[in-house]
């Protein structure tokens, strides 16, 4: 299946192989507990939490070429908190066009070859929804969002 994280194409594309091989979508809900006095604890609903998506990669240099090239783009987004629209088979994974954040990667370094060149990686890969525009008391904190590499 092909997709895109901002600038990081996977999928079968330009004679490469870099896909995922299931995806996992959390839905959540907000509750806040009241505690009452020698009753039960009331809930109240505070309404939908964030979408979290979990996707494992396989990163074979046979397949997509150096692993360490695409691991590196991959570390780029996660490390500068960019935020960008995740999209699989031409679908956005929430409504609209909702940013999503990389907020965990783990690695799984499989195969090298004998001078320490890392030719094989599991990689699981951490999403969740960002919201982009935040409104506090009429002022817009933010003009903008990351993605793609860049401020718009």
């Amino acid at each position: 299946m092909e997709g895109l994280f901002g600038q990081i194409l996977f999928g079968k594309l330009a004679g490469r192989i870099m896909t995922f091989h299931e995806l996992n979508r959390t839905y959540k809900s907000r509750y806040g507990v009241h505690m009452v006095h020698m009753r039960k604890p009331l809930h109240e609903w505070g309404g939908p939490d964030t979408i979290k998506i979990d996707m494992p990669f396989s990163l074979n240099a046979a397949w997509c070429g150096d692993p360490v090239r695409l691991l590196n783009q991959w570390h780029y987004y996660e490390e500068n908190a960019l935020a960008a629209p995740l999209i699989i088979g031409g679908k956005p994974m929430a409504a609209g066009m909702s940013l999503f954040v990389l907020t965990e990667l783990k690695e799984k370094q499989k195969h090298w070859l004998s001078p320490g060149q890392l030719i094989s990686v599991e990689l699981d890969a951490h999403f969740e929804e960002y919201i982009a525009s935040t409104d506090v008391g009429g002022l817009n904190l933010n003009d903008g969002f990351f993605g793609f590499g860049g401020l718009f």
